[in-house]
């Protein structure tokens, strides 16, 4: 029988069978912030963005440039009883913006294709999000041209994160 025992700076020991192990990552506040707030993050290291939002501004200002937002979620039981688990998935939007008037490269197809390409490497090396979730993945995209403060084209991406999470404590497993 596995007993959780709160330490006072806010992580879970855990004691099974006479072993104990410190779960380092408690994240009792795992939803759509925290998540999109590490994509963000995540994102920030992508040298091919001029700037990234959490969240979708009317204007952009620089471009390439990505939004995050949040876009849908689903929770299920993954185990029953007391200190079962549930699985959650949420998924944010990932909006990469290029502008296409005379005021930008002629090459933006090229180049905004090559910006989602860094996205995505970047989001698969990072899987968990700086252990935000248990992993996450780009899991769909679509192309398509709007308008923000000129003419843009645009890829809209779906990152789905995943987690496992104890109902009893909150705690990622």
């Amino acid at each position: 029988m596995a007993n959780y025992l709160l330490q006072e700076d806010g992580t879970y020991l855990l004691q099974e069978n006479g072993d104990k192990i410190l779960l380092e990552q408690t994240n009792m506040n795992v939803g759509y912030k925290p998540i999109k707030d590490a994509i963000v993050d995540v994102l920030e290291d992508v040298t091919s963005l001029k700037i990234v939002y959490g969240k979708e501004p009317k204007e952009v200002g620089q471009y390439p440039a990505a939004c995050v937002s949040a876009h849908s979620d689903d929770e299920q039981f993954d185990s029953v009883g007391l200190s079962g688990t549930n699985e959650a998935v949420y998924r944010h939007f990932v909006r990469v913006y290029f502008r296409t008037d005379e005021a930008n490269d002629p090459d933006y197809e090229d180049v905004l294709e090559s910006v989602v390409d860094d996205i995505k490497a970047k989001i698969r090396q990072n899987i968990n999000l700086n252990v935000t979730c248990e992993y996450a993945i780009p899991s769909s995209g679509q192309w398509g041209y709007g308008q923000k403060e000129c003419p843009v084209r645009y890829y809209e991406m779906i990152v789905s994160s995943t987690v496992h999470m104890r109902r009893d404590t909150g705690v990622l497993v």
